[in-house]
């Protein structure tokens, strides 16, 4: 207000279309201010509300290890939601629910075999491995 102040005092007041057209050009200037920010604050709220959000269970997890190590929520909180979480996990890879180890005389769980090499039609070559492959 000082400068426009200053302006107006430096022109002669008997002078009014001078006068006018600086009144003129200073509210189009902040017209034209006023809308650069309006602008400006429409294209950051559009491309905020663009990003695709990242609903997969993993990403939430994530989330919600964070919380839990902000101290926002609790490690009871936490853990219910990583076992519901893990459940959506399992279901969108489409792996069984792992089973309860089932205790062994020997006090050691038993360790399953290995599952069988998928059938390729491939033969191995007989003799001792060198451990030297094709490439």
């Amino acid at each position: 207000m000082a400068a426009l102040e200053a302006i107006v005092l430096s022109f002669v007041l008997t002078d009014e279309r001078a006068l006018q057209l600086l009144v003129t050009s200073l509210c189009l200037v902040v017209a034209l201010l006023l809308a650069a920010v309006v602008i400006a604050l429409v294209n950051r709220w559009r491309r905020r509300r663009d990003l695709p959000e990242d609903l997969s269970p993993n990403a939430q997890l994530a989330h919600f290890r964070s919380l839990y190590e902000a101290g926002t929520i609790s490690l009871e909180e936490f853990e219910r939601l990583r076992t519901v979480l893990n459940a959506r996990m399992r279901a969108e890879l489409g792996v069984s629910k792992p089973t309860e180890a089932v205790s062994h005389p020997s006090g050691q769980t038993p360790v399953p075999p290995p599952p069988p090499p998928p059938e390729t039609g491939i033969q191995r070559p007989e003799g001792p491995d060198t451990g030297i492959r094709p490439a």
